[in-house]
């Protein structure tokens, strides 16, 4: 095929069909991490995959595909396909095709108006087939309506064979999780580099960094079975960054949004996670001590984070147009609501003992497979010194929490909608599913701890609060945040 034209005739628009076939639904060993859903469905980085497919055409395809997502778009397809002309040539791309390097899939399209033979990618069940003469689809039409061209019998041995891109079959195991692991959006200070054997993470916060590679070395060993051994630390032009072994495991951030859970393998997973929670070393503290830990943690972080975000241009920008819309939602009134709630509910984060905390297991730092279940942590706060892993027990139960009853990553998977109710009110909308009556199951497990669960919200919202200006890069994500803050808040107070 010829180098790829950087644009493209417009009498070769209509002669170009680009079909996504995706009205088959997942099934097997893929439901325990996304549910049951269409292919293209499946959220990753923020987008469903036919999402990502359609940015990865280049502009002018975009015009020539046809999304078929049920057998009811085919009367529309068919239709297309009678009314093409003999030039005319049409690419049947599977939904259950994964491309991890859309660079090449966008070359790939911008090579098929000049392509002048059939090809698939494999001779059998192919997932990308490619027609000269779409005409020969209606000859398999039959078929073709009974099913997608990946599951015929025919064999399609006289094809050409594609050698630039070669797309994973993710309804396997393997093909999945090959595509999405460590595909959860990292921060914008952040670089994530996967290659088939190692994570490789870096980042200009370089003490962070550091941090986060000899936390594993300095948690006692009982800890570390939990936890994924760093190696690799470097330094250099301004960056910092360390390696880990690429574990082909799901992060539950991706199997709790896509309701992949039921009632056991969720009370399973809760299980251990919180068997983690209770099982880290701990060391004896005072009362005094462990009040000035909370309140390092619960105010001193949540002020300062808010200075920070309210000193950002686009900070008080956002503040601005959240409070025109529903003026209790400003960062400086909930951060005084906040306070005195805490203050009224102080002695209630007062313990006798500190814990090693990990220091962020949000559901996206949290690899778990529900059939074996083994469980990873990942991306730990960190620390520079034996003392520096001490820290309030509570922490680490909030951070679950704000997945767990919080929907952070719903909202940090871009499955929510920021909208206005009828007296203009801004209002948040999430896509949940079955999560809502998982929901208590937890509740129930922090009480059986001996937590309160309105004290561990209270807590949650501190950290909605806190975690502003490192969102900052998302601006509707920060109008998310403090409405779920407010939400949390009036929950606690609703309870008082």
């Amino acid at each position: 095929m010829p180098s790829p034209s950087p644009t493209l005739p417009p009498n070769l628009l209509p002669n170009l069909l680009i079909v996504l076939d995706d009205r088959e639904l997942t099934d097997g060993e893929l439901l325990s991490l996304v549910g049951c859903r269409h292919y293209g469905d499946i959220i990753v980085r923020r987008q469903p995959l036919a999402d990502h497919f359609r940015a990865a055409l280049p502009a002018w395809a975009r015009h020539a595909l046809v999304h078929l997502r049920d057998d009811g778009d085919l009367p529309a397809l068919r239709a297309r396909l009678e009314a093409s002309d003999d030039e005319c040539a049409v690419c049947v791309i599977a939904g259950r095709a994964g491309f991890p390097d859309p660079d090449r899939l966008a070359m790939l399209v911008e090579r098929l108006p000049y392509a002048e033979e059939d090809f698939t990618d494999r001779p059998y069940k192919p997932l990308l087939l490619f027609l000269r003469h779409a005409h020969q689809l209606l000859e398999y039409w039959p078929a073709f309506a009974a099913g997608p061209v990946h599951g015929w019998e025919q064999g399609w041995r006289d094809a050409q064979r594609v050698q630039s891109l070669q797309p994973l079959d993710i309804s396997t195991m393997r093909g999945f999780l090959s595509l999405t692991t460590g595909a959860t959006a990292a921060r914008h200070f952040n670089q994530v580099d996967i290659d088939t054997y190692f994570y490789t993470k870096s980042s200009t916060d370089q003490a962070k960094m550091k941090a986060e590679y000899l936390f594993h070395s300095l948690v006692p060993e009982e800890m570390r079975p939990w936890l994924i051994q760093p190696f690799g630390y470097e330094e250099g032009n301004g960056r910092a960054s360390y390696r880990m072994m690429r574990y082909y495991l799901a992060d539950v951030a991706l199997q709790w949004v896509h309701d992949a859970f039921d009632a056991e393998s969720f009370q399973a997973f809760v299980e251990r996670l919180l068997f983690f929670i209770a099982s880290r070393p701990r060391q004896p503290c005072s009362a005094a001590e462990s009040a000035q830990a909370a309140r390092s943690l619960f105010v001193d972080k949540v002020e300062q984070r808010a200075r920070q975000f309210l000193a950002m241009p686009e900070g008080r920008r956002i503040d601005a147009l959240a409070a025109a819309g529903t003026p209790e939602l400003a960062l400086e009134r909930q951060l005084e609501r906040y306070l005195r709630l805490y203050r009224k509910h102080e002695r209630q984060f007062q313990c006798d003992h500190m814990a090693i905390g990990h220091g962020d297991p949000c559901f996206s730092n949290v690899l778990y497979d529900q059939q074996r279940y083994l469980m990873k942590l990942i991306d730990p706060k960190g620390a520079l010194s034996a003392g520096e892993l001490w820290t309030h027990p509570m922490y680490d139960l909030c951070k679950i929490s704000h997945s767990v009853l919080g929907d952070y990553d719903f909202i940090n998977n871009s499955q929510y909608r920021v909208g206005f109710t009828d007296d203009n009110a801004l209002r948040l909308h999430l896509n949940l599913g079955g999560q809502t009556a998982l929901k208590p199951l937890f509740t129930r497990h922090l009480r059986t701890q001996g937590y309160d669960p309105r004290i561990v919200r209270l807590g949650e919202a501190s950290l909605f609060l806190s975690m502003l200006p490192l969102h900052i890069d998302v601006p509707n994500k920060v109008l998310a945040f403090l409405l779920k803050a407010h939400a949390i808040l009036n929950e606690v107070e609703h309870d008082d």
